[in-house]
């Protein structure tokens, strides 16, 4: 073969590779995974202590904020509990709690990233005395980022199903009082001419403090947002309300119309749901508890998510990990016990996603309907 030819046909074998420098550079694109690492897994009776620290694949503080670690605990009779704790600005976590499980059990814990795992999970053994019977008080929960997990529906001690087949377990942060168990019906959301509001609504506050126009509401102040009763006619508090399947249809809009019929907001139909795990932050949810307790109510709607354009945002207070994090309030309203009129509100910052740090305002009002009665 002439030494040209041999010339033009290594040139043109070494210019169908791919160059090192790209190939460095594909492997620089991708980010590497988070890891975690435990420095503490300790037991004293029933009360747990977890700690340790992840490196996340960027150093900025969103990421951070969006960052869980995500924790599961088993016993040898299929006991489980879920719970997460968040990072603090070192990047670093802490958790106390007191376990309804026992003896030998297995800590599996993983970083999660705006709901999605990253990195490997790691897995200890340890070995648990019996929790005192129905403890829920301080240690439960508590604790830097202590987590509002549950118990699996019939594995805990007490633990059977509610009506409907799901689990009556409001977690560790149980509220003080008479439990109403039922359904909060809502009633319709109104606006009139003068500029007030009745029945039920929702209000989105940006990260400066000011109120989210909605140009879609059927209010004639913009800023609030209007909400139907759905086909259960509210919120419930004896069963979760999950998402059909699918959850969204082919445009994005949300499907689910169980609490609050769909609803028009920038562009896109959301919609509300509760269920047993939150779908943005992977993490188990305990089913709605209000209380009331000389005619003020409280609790909490851990499970309260709202769902958009495909996305999911997790709308309850406390946060799964047990935080009322920001601007987010906690669950309060009034409650008449004769004609069983309600009001329930509260705020809960978004994290992560589109409407990062907005604060979701809901405004629920209606009459309170027992279980016996409920759809």
């Amino acid at each position: 073969m002439p030494s040209r030819l041999r010339v033009l046909l290594v040139l043109a074998i070494l210019s169908a590779l791919p160059p090192a420098a790209a190939m460095g550079a594909s492997r620089a694109a991708r980010p590497a995974p988070a890891r975690l690492t435990l420095t503490q897994v300790r037991a004293s009776g029933a009360r747990l202590t977890i700690q340790g620290r992840a490196t996340l694949p960027t150093l900025s503080a969103r990421q951070r904020r969006g960052t869980r670690v995500a924790l599961t605990l088993k016993d040898a009779r299929r006991g489980v509990e879920r719970f997460s704790a968040p990072l603090d600005a070192r990047r670093a976590f802490k958790l106390t709690r007191t376990t309804r499980l026992s003896g030998r059990l297995s800590l599996t814990a993983r970083v999660t990233i705006a709901g999605k795992p990253s990195g490997r999970a790691l897995s200890r053994t340890l070995t648990v005395s019996a929790a005192s019977r129905g403890t829920t008080g301080p240690g439960a929960g508590g604790g830097s980022g202590g987590g509002s997990g549950t118990t699996t529906p019939g594995t805990g001690p007490g633990a059977g199903p509610a009506p409907g087949g799901s689990p009556i377990d409001p977690g560790p942060n149980a509220p003080q009082g008479t439990p109403l168990l039922g359904t909060f019906a809502i009633e319709p959301g109104v606006s009139y001419v003068n500029g007030t509001h009745s029945g039920s609504w929702f209000q989105m506050v940006t990260p400066v403090g000011s109120n989210f126009v909605n140009a879609d509401s059927r209010s004639r102040n913009k800023e609030y947002t209007l909400l139907d009763p759905g086909t259960d006619g509210g919120l419930r508090t004896d069963v979760y309300q999950p998402a059909p399947t699918p959850a969204f249809d082919p445009t994005g809009a949300a499907l689910a119309n169980r609490i609050v019929q769909p609803t028009k907001f920038f562009g896109q139909y959301f919609s509300i749901v509760t269920a047993p795990q939150d779908a943005q932050l992977s993490v188990a949810d305990p089913l709605p508890a209000i209380t009331v307790n000389g005619g003020r109510l409280s609790g909490q709607v851990t499970a309260w998510a709202a769902q958009w354009n495909g996305n999911w945002f997790n709308q309850g207070t406390p946060k799964p990990d047990g935080s009322v994090p920001g601007a987010s309030t906690a669950v309060s309203g009034t409650y008449d016990a004769a004609s069983g009129r309600f009001l329930l509100e509260w705020k809960s910052l978004i994290v992560t996603g589109p409407f990062d740090k907005f604060i979701g305002s809901w405004h629920l009002a209606g009459t309170f309907r027992p279980a016996q009665t409920s759809p």
